[in-house]
């Protein structure tokens, strides 16, 4: 009787570890870049760049400077999350799309500063047939 109540036991918690779900606040991402050392960021966003089909829709987590500029040809301002490598000699970037759109730049950080920027993993082509990643849907915070 003893060894049956255990193997129900055992049956009831994979269960409720496959069906569990993460609390609210506590959101997953595929690739949290803001944990990586300077060295993985790099060869992590090295391979989003280079490889983006591998990365399209996944929900992605960084940390770096806030960056912006104006395209004069397109009319459309872009904003980045410019990323140090581990000796900060050799950054690397990635735009962002906020899912709700902000005054620039009244509502943005001051250049440089500090931000947190999550959302989902997209490619945008361009008219000359080359494209550039860019997180969609995101949030953006200020690190304090």
């Amino acid at each position: 009787m003893f060894k049956l109540f255990k193997v129900v036991l055992a049956v009831l918690l994979a269960f409720a570890t496959l069906f569990a779900k993460e609390p609210d606040g506590n959101k997953k991402y595929d690739i949290d870049i803001s944990r990586m050392s300077g060295t993985m960021v790099y060869g992590q966003v090295y391979q989003m760049v280079m490889y983006p089909s591998k990365y399209l829709g996944k929900h992605i987590k960084m940390k770096g400077i806030f960056s912006s500029y104006y395209d004069e040809e397109l009319k459309r301002r872009f904003y980045g999350c410019v990323i140090a490598d581990a000796l900060a000699c050799c950054s690397q970037g990635l735009a962002f799309e906020l899912a709700k759109p902000r005054k620039y730049p009244e509502q943005y950080p001051a250049e440089g500063d500090a931000i947190v920027v999550e959302g989902d993993f997209d490619y945008e082509k361009d008219e000359g047939g080359s494209g550039f990643p860019i997180i969609r849907n995101a949030e953006m915070q200020t690190e304090k």
